[in-house]
């Protein structure tokens, strides 16, 4: 695991801490690899679709009964926030990851717009996603099925904040307190852009 990425790896369990900001800005960029998602309508989201805007990343699975839900209210609040501080061209956009695509691919494109009608959320062949997983530092495992068929979904729930230019730059676990986490994203912009002017 790279040392600039050491975050625990929290399961999909009920939250009773107080909303903060946990997040750490990567020492080193860290290019993510080619990848191609999509949904039940035709939509895609590839690695091309990362360049030009800042993007938030969180995976997950549809029937999470507390982790998800929370987390994407949290990154409602935090995001609406976010544009009080930065250009409306830096707002971040924010796609959900399922990594069950087995139960949720027909219905995947429903659950980012039930949280904001910007949000998007989309999965993918197996071997896209564990891609993805691995190269931002990411975490899930299913779990055996039970005599019925139906299994758990473990995954961790930080998520992954990528840059213009198509990089990871910070990871960030929930829950968020808006005001922190829109100070948060707007001083990643400002050194992202110091960066960029050197």
């Amino acid at each position: 695991m790279r040392a600039a990425l050491r975050i625990a790896a929290l399961m999909c369990l009920p939250f009773a801490a107080q909303a903060q900001v946990q997040g750490v800005m990567l020492d080193d960029a860290v290019s993510l690899p080619d990848f191609s998602f999509h949904d039940e309508q035709g939509g895609r989201f590839t690695s091309a679709d990362l360049k030009g805007n800042w993007t938030i990343v969180m995976i997950g699975f549809l029937t999470c009964p507390d982790v998800c839900p929370f987390t994407l209210g949290n990154l409602e609040a935090a995001v609406a926030e976010t544009g009080l501080r930065v250009r409306p061209d830096n707002v971040p956009k924010v796609w959900f990851l399922s990594v069950d695509p087995d139960r949720d691919g027909d219905y995947v494109s429903e659950y980012g717009p039930f949280f904001h009608p910007d949000f998007r959320s989309m999965t993918g062949a197996r071997d896209q996603i564990d891609t993805f997983i691995e190269a931002t530092d990411s975490f899930y495992r299913l779990m055996p099925a039970d005599a019925d068929g139906e299994y758990e979904v473990q995954h961790s729930s930080a998520v992954s904040v990528i840059a213009p230019d198509g990089t990871l730059r910070a990871k960030l676990q929930p829950p968020f307190d808006p005001g922190m986490t829109a100070e948060f994203l707007a001083r990643l912009q400002i050194g992202y852009r110091r960066e960029l002017s050197q």
